[in-house]
């Protein structure tokens, strides 16, 4: 009897955990592996609309349409073992991958060339935890098209100022630090740019 009690209080409990353990680690693991294919194409169908953006050209609406357009126009170029270079129609423009401080972590941009290299086409953020209704705005389409046909390095203005010289942009309110990270990284891409291109040809 000492033993059946023993069995019931002790062992069975356990067994019953280690069941449990098992059939839940194998249900989360069915639906990483059925939804990771998923989740990597919508990462890289974000990543050809940030491309598309930042070099001027119209976004499709469908993945698919995304995906023609995308390789009619843009050529990839790996760095450091990932998309980092983007050539647009054969040199007509560019489009790089930087990374740069933000508030709260990283933040990563595709920052658009003329052939140049000097004259922008546009800006997108493909990473960013900045704070939510604040730094997080320079996702906003007035903040990332500011930049087009304006050359680094620039300098900013208040949000709220008009017909902005060709070396300004005008900062988010309240996103001061936010506004800077962005205009430091901004400032430094041409010089980056003109590295990472050297660097695939």
């Amino acid at each position: 009897m000492q033993e059946v009690s023993f069995f019931k209080e002790r062992v069975y409990p356990i067994l019953f955990m280690v069941f449990l353990t098992v059939v839940f680690i194998s249900a989360i693991s069915g639906i990483y592996l059925q939804t990771a294919s998923l989740v990597e194409e919508n990462e890289t169908i974000f990543l050809k609309k940030a491309v598309l953006f930042s070099v001027g050209i119209q976004v499709p609406e469908s993945n698919n349409q995304i995906n023609r357009v995308y390789s009619e126009h843009v050529k990839e170029y790996m760095v450091d073992g990932k998309p980092g270079v983007f050539e647009i129609d054969g040199g007509k423009g560019y489009a790089f991958r930087v990374t740069g401080p933000g508030l709260w972590g990283e933040i990563e941009a595709l920052i658009g060339f003329d052939a140049d290299l000097k004259t922008m086409t546009g800006i997108d953020f493909i990473k960013q935890n900045e704070t939510p209704g604040l730094g997080a705005r320079i996702e906003e389409e007035w903040f990332k098209t500011q930049f087009r046909q304006k050359s680094p390095p620039f300098s900013l203005v208040r949000e709220d100022a008009e017909n902005t010289g060709p070396n300004e942009v005008n900062a988010i309110t309240g996103a001061t630090y936010t506004s800077n990270y962005v205009r430091d990284m901004v400032n430094d891409s041409p010089e980056e740019a003109a590295a990472l291109l050297k660097e695939v040809r």
